[in-house]
C-alpha cells in the first residue's frame, strides 16, 4: 500500500501496520508525470477473516486539509488501489529479506551448472524516489520468474536480489537533474546460497530544456518552468535484467531435477 501510494505522487509521513498516509507533492507529481493535485491519502488497514482466511480489510480515501478549498479533484483512492491490485500480482508476499533458509540435500542432490551470463529477469521491490538513495545502499529486488535448465528449477521466482548504490547526486542548479548508479552484486538461492550477479543500472532525472538520460525502466520528469533538474521515481515492480557473473554451480535435489521426466 505504502508503494502504491508513492507511486501516486505522495510523500508519506506515517506507515504503520494500520494506517498509511501522506500528502500529494508537487516535486513527485511532475517527475512521475502525474496530473496535478495537492490531495492528501489515506489508507486504513483493518484484520479480516473471510471464508475462514486471515486477511485486512483496506479503506482509502482521498483529503483534503487544512485551509484548503474544495473537493478532491482526482480520485486517488481508486487509483492507489488498483496499484496496490498489480503489485500483489508482481511481487512476493513475503519479504525475501527475512525469508528463512532451507536446507538442501547433500548427499542425493543434483548438481546443475549454471553458465556465465545467463540472463535473470528482476523486478524492484519498493518505490524509490531518488531523494532516498543514499551511497552504498542496499536495495532489494526480487526475481521475477523461475530460471529453469534442463527442466530443472535452479533460481526460483522471488529470490532475494542484492543491488547497491554506487553513487549518488541530488538535485543540482543551472538544470542538473538528480542521477544515481544501482550495481546487481548478488542473489540469495533458498539455502541462503548467494549467486554472484553483474549489471548496472544509471538512472537520471531530466535536465532543464535537454533530453533525459534513462537507462532502464524509469520515469523521468519534465523540469520545464524550472531552472533546477528534475529528480526520478522507480515504481514498484519496475522490471530489469542482470546476468550470473561466471560459470556457477547449483544444488537441487534429485527430486526436482527428475520433475520433467515424470510430466
Amino acid at each position: 500500500m505504502a508503494d502504491a501510494m508513492q507511486a501516486a505522487g505522495v510523500s508519506l509521513f506515517k506507515n504503520s501496520e494500520q494506517l498509511i498516509e501522506g500528502e500529494r507533492t508537487a516535486e513527485r507529481v511532475q517527475v512521475l508525470r502525474l496530473p496535478h493535485g495537492d490531495e492528501a491519502v489515506r489508507a486504513e488497514l483493518t484484520p479480516q477473516i473471510q471464508d475462514g482466511k486471515a486477511g485486512a480489510q483496506v479503506r482509502v480515501e482521498t483529503l483534503r486539509r487544512g485551509n484548503k478549498k474544495g473537493t478532491p479533484k482526482h480520485a486517488w483512492s481508486a487509483a492507489v488501489l488498483d496499484q496496490a491490485t498489480c503489485l500483489v500480482a508482481l511481487l512476493s508476499l513475503d519479504d525475501p529479506t527475512r525469508r528463512p533458509k532451507i536446507k538442501m540435500p547433500t548427499t542425493d542432490g543434483a548438481e546443475i551448472r549454471v553458465a556465465d551470463s545467463t540472463s535473470v529477469a528482476v523486478r524492484s521491490r519498493h518505490f524509490l524516489f531518488n531523494t532516498d538513495l543514499k551511497p552504498n545502499q542496499l536495495v532489494p529486488f526480487e526475481t521475477a520468474e523461475d530460471v529453469v535448465i534442463d527442466g530443472s528449477t535452479v533460481i526460483p521466482a522471488g529470490s532475494l536480489v542484492a543491488a547497491y548504490t554506487e553513487s549518488s547526486s541530488d538535485i543540482g542548479e543551472y538544470g542538473k537533474g538528480a542521477k544515481a548508479q544501482l550495481r546487481f552484486k548478488f542473489l540469495a538461492l533458498p539455502d541462503g546460497t548467494q549467486l554472484p550477479l553483474r549489471g548496472i543500472v544509471n538512472f537520471q532525472g531530466e535536465k532543464w530544456g535537454k533530453t533525459a538520460l534513462v537507462v532502464g525502466t524509469v520515469i523521468a520528469g519534465t523540469g520545464l518552468l524550472s531552472v533546477t533538474g528534475s529528480g526520478f521515481g522507480i515504481p514498484a515492480g519496475s522490471l530489469f535484467n542482470a546476468e550470473v557473473d561466471g560459470e556457477q554451480k547449483v544444488r537441487v535435489s534429485r527430486a526436482t531435477a527428475a520433475a520433467k521426466g515424470q510430466d
